[in-house]
């Protein structure tokens, strides 16, 4: 903004800055406190400020000229113009719909993460997690359907892929629905109840159900399918891949989108590495982990919070 001149009066003063609109030239207007009607006139944009200058020249030799004081009814009209685009840019101007961090943290747990809870919770303790009783046909039954392969076709076949091929496709998923005991229940209800909420909040239960769906997709096949060689076998339970899978996810996400309002918390990463790590050492910790689950169902998750971060596909 540059200072273009003085003009004395209040309505002359008026007369040029509304003629000066009309031809495209903002300015602004201030009275001068220590004079008695006189006013400062400052144009807005310095490119225009010789053009401003050379009306104003052409203003001093006739202030009284008709053209001026019909500009004053232009001005107006523009301005009015200007002011409905103004309204119409706000209206056009989508508000952001991300939850608060009070709705993210608030109280209740969300229902398809409750929904998966009280699944595994039921199957697992029904079931007697991985050693049914000789009168439970309802655990026998759970661990020969649910598991990623029927234990009994694979012994025969060695193809961890049997039951997928003769179209048994829910067992891509039912394996995050056992446990191997009480311990393993309790770790993986707790991990979930904390990151499902989360999630489930943030994205809303049709896309997180989207989530956790490929999660479990990504780690039970990886876990399922290769070889034993490379930390792989069809004999797992848990739903700890679906776990790692929204740590990755909401650890991505969260980064790449610093408006959300929170972050995990470092300890969350370093427990994460921790798992992995003792995992992969294999015989010399004595863990016996679904590693590749684990493993699948992180990089997924990540893979996930990438791309969903793109504004293309945010929910907002």
């Amino acid at each position: 903004m540059r200072h273009l001149t003085t003009v004395s009066g209040k309505s002359t003063a008026e007369s040029f800055v509304a003629y000066l609109l009309t031809q495209g030239i903002s300015t602004h207007v201030e009275p001068i406190a220590a004079a008695q009607d006189q006013w400062d006139v400052w144009v807005r944009d310095e490119d225009k400020s010789a053009q401003a200058k050379s009306i104003f020249e052409e203003f001093m030799l006739s202030p009284n000229d008709p053209k001026y004081a019909d500009a004053i009814r232009q001005a107006k009209s523009i301005l009015q113009e200007q002011k409905q685009k103004e309204l119409e840019r706000r209206r056009n101007i989508q508000t952001p719909s991300m939850p608060s961090n009070r709705n993210l943290f608030g109280r209740g747990m969300p229902p398809l993460t409750l929904t998966l809870i009280v699944l595994c919770c039921a199957i697992g303790i029904l079931s007697g997690f991985q050693n049914p009783g000789p009168d439970n046909w309802f655990g026998r039954i759970a661990l020969k359907q649910l598991k990623f392969v029927d234990l009994s076709l694979y012994l025969k076949t060695g193809d961890p892929a049997a039951s997928l091929k003769l179209g048994e496709l829910w067992r891509i998923f039912t394996p995050a629905f056992l446990h191997g005991d009480a311990i393993h229940l309790l770790l993986n209800m707790l991990s979930l109840a904390s990151l499902g909420k989360l999630a489930e909040r943030l994205e809303g239960t049709g896309r997180y159900a989207m989530i956790v769906a490929i999660v479990a997709m990504a780690s039970h096949l990886l876990q399922g399918l290769m070889p034993l060689d490379f930390f792989g076998s069809p004999n797992f339970v848990g739903i700890s891949g679906v776990v790692f899978g929204l740590l990755g996810y909401l650890g991505m996400k969260t980064t790449l989108r610093p408006d959300i309002g929170f972050r995990l918390a470092p300890q969350a990463y370093v427990m994460t590495g921790l798992i992995l790590v003792l995992g992969f050492a294999g015989n010399a910790t004595g863990f016996a982990l679904a590693n590749m689950a684990h493993l699948g169902g992180l990089v997924a998750g990540i893979a996930l919070g990438y791309v969903m971060s793109h504004p293309r596909f945010d929910r907002r």
